[in-house]
């Protein structure tokens, strides 16, 4: 599964660190950041960030804008640095790869939609080539280059349950079915049907709106609150027990009350696979990031400051 290169962004704040090779100015003005001998010119940003903000983002302020910035570059280095690792150590993308690449994101553009993407963002075929091969060898840098396995011991999984036993405490649930229509007399007569004894799980395929109607009117299980303030009626019901109509702002519903499950607490047992598996991601995250500080700390990055603060 490919990691997405955004995620992999850390702080620009780590360019200050000691051993980082941050020079302040010496940059033309064309150039906004040099990654080794490698550049990334001001207009290459542009046409990339311009992908990224939209109307809602412009809207945000100037500071807000100027953060993003700052992420984004970050980004943009990050980048470029998991590639000039990959490139040497040998780590290629070939022809064959790169081709499904673009055949995969050509797949969202029918007809001539592709070209007027590319024209959108100011830049032709082969400028969007190349940065789509150099994501694709930062993205297989980071699956060659990283391969840290976690082992967490029963003990730690033992403690982390021990500390959070919050997170496994289970609210009241239920498990109801219902049928909504848009007007009200429609869910009189519907009603009158299942007082007459008509299964609700066959009228409610037959008559309901709901996007449930495929299950019947199934609901699934859910908590007091987590839904429209409506269903919280059902809390209220006897297992089995058909509600009156009840309107809401969606239309007019009949609740059927499949199952009630008290409070409880999820046992250890129950818990240890998930709880295992939470503390093995966030060690290889952990693991990860101090592996990507080590190639950031090696790299020699110039940053023009004042065009950022601009």
């Amino acid at each position: 599964m490919r990691r997405p290169l955004f995620h992999l962004c850390l702080p620009l704040v780590l360019f200050l660190l000691p051993g980082c090779g941050l020079w302040e100015g010496g940059l033309s003005e064309h150039v906004l950041a040099r990654i080794d001998r490698e550049e990334i010119t001001v207009d290459e940003f542009n046409r990339e960030f311009k992908e990224l903000v939209t109307d809602q983002n412009k809207e945000g302020g100037r500071s807000e804008l100027r953060e993003l910035k700052e992420a984004y570059l970050d980004q943009m280095i990050e980048r470029k640095i998991l590639a000039q690792e990959a490139r040497r150590m040998g780590i290629q993308v070939f022809s064959e790869e790169l081709d499904q690449a673009i055949a995969e994101i050509k797949k969202d553009y029918p007809g001539e939609g592709f070209g007027e993407r590319l024209g959108l963002k100011g830049m032709n075929l082969e400028e969007w080539k190349a940065r789509l091969e150099e994501k694709l060898l930062a993205e297989k840098m980071v699956r060659s280059g990283h391969q840290y396995q976690a082992r967490i011991e029963e003990k730690a999984v033992r403690e982390f349950y021990e500390t959070h036993r919050s997170l496994f405490q289970l609210p009241r649930r239920v498990r109801a079915r219902q049928i909504v229509v848009m007007d009200g007399n429609e869910a009189i007569q519907i009603q009158k049907r299942l007082k007459k004894g008509e299964d609700f799980e066959k009228l409610a395929k037959e008559k309901s709106l709901g996007p449930e109607k495929v299950r019947g009117g199934d609901l699934g299980y859910f908590s007091q609150g987590e839904k429209p303030a409506e269903f919280d009626h059902v809390f209220s019901m006897e297992v089995g027990a058909i509600s009156e109509v009840i309107k809401s702002p969606y239309g007019y519903h009949l609740f059927k009350l499949e199952e009630k499950m008290e409070p409880r607490e999820i046992s250890f047992e129950e818990a240890e696979k998930g709880i295992l598996q939470r503390l093995e991601r966030e060690k290889k995250e952990e693991e990860y990031q101090k592996w990507l500080k080590s190639l950031r700390e090696k790299a020699k990055v110039k940053v023009n400051r004042k065009w950022l603060r601009s």
